[in-house]
């Protein structure tokens, strides 16, 4: 007998992506019913994807039909509110990222998780992208020494519909730098960050942060600067790890990998590694079939909601500090 699935959001992630990923899971999954304020979404993704039936409101869904877990994909300041109601109802969750509009948030969802004896699994796919998946096993294995600094960039076109409103839970900093904030937290590990410093440049039509650069400061010593954009015309994701004994450059969509080491005989001279032909759905696969599994095996989502707290408190603070022009202090994650 197979996870029984409900899927909240038929726009464009839920149904042109994360519901064309649970079809092809049909061994494992049933996908018993989908839903979006829009019926005519609802209904085209029910029938291009198999669900038994549409709904038009979810809380309705929930309550009629007999769901071990949910999908959610819905604007930012609408995910908190679907992500309660979901494990209310006793169900396993999977929200995309990043599961709320602040720190607060996020706080709201962990207590009710706690409540429900549920798990939320949050949505940061690019820790599944295979080129950053290649970074992080060559960190393990220290192949740049001890970590120094690392700089990361995501940017793209203008934001234009309910992502660039700062009262829907849109700006670059919770579009795109949740993503790259997230990332560094994932190869820091346990270590925390103490501070934030942040400058941006505002959109004086919409009142949303359009350009940001902001510096994390963590425990031992390491700083990690971070930049997003929405005046670029092609979408540029990197990531670069500066250590004692070399770097490791990380780009997306085009997967291309630099690094140089003093460490790995193979990588004295930098070498550049180009794929033949990247896959941009595939850490989406990877991620929605890790989920499942942890579902049929009983262990912990693998990014859980307090990863999503940690990513929060630094975008808090740096919202904080470009509003101040100070220095955000976030010891313990304050």
């Amino acid at each position: 007998m197979g996870i029984k699935i409900g899927l909240i959001g038929c726009g464009g992630h839920g149904r042109q992506r994360l519901s064309k990923i649970l079809r092809n899971m049909e061994d494992l999954l049933i996908l018993v019913a989908c839903s979006d304020t829009d019926m005519s979404s609802a209904k085209a993704t029910a029938s291009e994807d198999g669900y038994l039936k549409a709904y038009d409101n979810y809380i309705n869904m929930l309550e009629k039909e007999d769901l071990d877990a949910v999908v959610i994909a819905l604007p930012h300041d609408l995910l908190k509110s679907a992500t309660i109601s979901s494990l209310q109802a006793g169900v396993e969750v999977f929200v995309e990222k990043p599961a709320g509009v602040n720190s607060n948030e996020i706080i709201e969802i962990i207590e009710t998780e706690n409540k429900a004896n549920k798990s939320v699994m949050v949505g940061y796919c690019m820790r599944y992208n295979p080129a950053r998946q290649h970074l992080k096993g060559l960190l393990n294995k220290e192949s740049v020494g001890g970590i120094i600094q690392i700089h990361g960039h995501k940017s793209g076109s203008q934001l234009d519909s309910w992502n660039a409103r700062m009262e829907h839970g849109g700006g670059q900093l919770r579009w795109h730098g949740v993503h790259i904030v997230d990332q560094i937290l994932w190869i820091m590990g346990d270590v925390m960050p103490s501070n934030v410093y942040c400058e941006t440049r505002w959109d004086a039509q919409l009142g949303s942060d359009q350009d940001s650069a902001f510096n994390i400061m963590f425990d031992n010593g390491i700083s990690a600067s971070v930049t997003v954009s929405s005046r670029t015309q092609q979408i540029f994701d990197v990531l670069d790890v500066y250590g004692t004994n070399g770097r490791i450059r990380s780009e997306w969509p085009s997967e291309i990998i630099e690094v140089q080491s003093s460490i790995l005989s193979e990588y004295h001279n930098a070498q550049r590694i180009v794929p033949d032909s990247p896959d941009y759905m595939e850490m989406y696969t990877i991620q929605m079939r890790d989920w499942v599994d942890s579902i049929i095996n009983g262990t912990k989502v693998p990014i859980g909601t307090m990863d999503a707290l940690k990513v929060y408190k630094i975008i808090d603070a740096a919202y904080k500090s470009a509003q101040s022009g100070t220095s955000i202090n976030i010891t313990g994650l304050n």
